[in-house]
């Protein structure tokens, strides 16, 4: 009886030790990643050209987004936009793009930062006109993420070929250069 007690009690000090360090490593996993973001915010589009006789196109509105992080480092997004031309109203703009991210902070509370390249596909109409364009892009970010929410601003450079490729259509040599920017306010969960 006498080396049952102390065999009970190593047993009992080894499984409140074992649950002990459970506890512990449960909570160095932090609480406040979170896998996916949606939001809403400001969208714009720049196509400025090199002819001084031309104006630049340029276009705002808003877009709809979506964000799955896979860890801290890397993340995917997706983004729907309506726009309208800043000097004719009667241009709208809808397209989405999609784009990869490595950076730091994506799935956690605080600071973010990232860069990455995916691609972009857009339709301008009018009354009597309709023009597709598409292409790659490659895409950076700065942001903060709080326990639900995030915001983040982003900027793109476009690959510009087929908006070059439409003004050369119509006559007109042009070598322009495409730049978007987003605002959004996101939610986290």
């Amino acid at each position: 009886m006498t080396k049952v007690i102390p065999s009970l009690i190593t047993s009992l000090l080894l499984a409140s030790s074992i649950n002990v360090q459970a506890q512990e490593q449960a909570q160095e996993v932090p609480e406040s990643i979170k896998h996916f973001t949606v939001g809403v915010g400001t969208y714009a589009l720049v196509v400025a050209n090199d002819n001084s006789y031309y104006d630049d196109d340029e276009l705002a509105g808003f877009g709809v987004s979506a964000m799955y992080s896979f860890n801290d480092n890397f993340a995917v997004k997706g983004q729907y936009y309506s726009l309208e031309h800043d000097d004719f109203s009667s241009l709208e703009d809808t397209g989405f793009d999609f784009v990869g991210y490595f950076g730091t902070g994506l799935a956690t509370e605080g600071f973010k930062a990232y860069i990455g390249g995916g691609l972009f596909n857009e339709s301008w109409k009018m009354t009597g006109f309709s023009k597709g364009f598409s292409g790659l892009q490659l895409n950076g970010g700065i942001g903060y993420s709080w326990e639900v929410v995030a915001i983040d601003l982003v900027l793109g450079i476009r690959d510009a070929g087929d908006y070059k490729d439409f003004a050369a259509s119509q006559g007109i040599s042009l070598d322009p250069s495409a730049v978007s920017s987003s605002l959004t306010i996101s939610a986290r969960f």
